[in-house]
């Protein structure tokens, strides 16, 4: 458990020390660019993923452990979530670029769209299903964290 919370706390440093090397550059090029959706999914992937990791970050070290099973179960939704859309954002990066290589032609947007469309329904049936608890208390959680927090973008 040392050794696991130890790499754990190396491979966050280097993540943090990588995000305070880059960042001259990311002012540069990023902030001063006019916003698109293309700068709005990097960053929040770039600054969601580096909070969210800190997040699990500060539980795996026991700063936010908590006994209650409520919270534990609160944990795995929010880890859930959160590995959930900083995947997508990164999918959703790629799909963009391949849209705009590809062209910008209707049939490509519908094979596009509808192609992501059913990889995000299979991937949610599954995260749904792997947290999902004996009362299914947890699968509602799920769907209604994951709406909120669509909603919010």
């Amino acid at each position: 458990l040392l050794l696991s919370r130890s790499f754990s706390a190396a491979g966050h440093t280097l993540l943090v020390y990588d995000y305070l090397l880059t960042f001259r550059d990311e002012f540069v090029y990023i902030w001063d660019a006019p916003w698109t959706i293309v700068k709005a999914l990097f960053l929040f992937n770039r600054y969601g993923n580096l909070i969210g990791q800190t997040v699990i970050r500060l539980e795996e070290a026991g700063l936010l452990a908590h006994s209650s099973q409520k919270f534990c179960q609160g944990f795995a939704v929010f880890t859930t979530c959160f590995m959930f859309l900083s995947t997508e954002s990164i999918h959703i990066l790629v799909l963009v670029r391949a849209w705009a290589i590809w062209g910008t032609r209707k049939r490509v947007t519908n094979i596009l769209a509808w192609s992501y469309v059913g990889y995000v329904v299979t991937m949610l049936a599954s995260s749904a299903y792997s947290v999902r608890a004996g009362d299914g208390e947890s699968l509602h959680s799920v769907f209604i964290l994951f709406v909120k927090m669509v909603a919010l973008l």
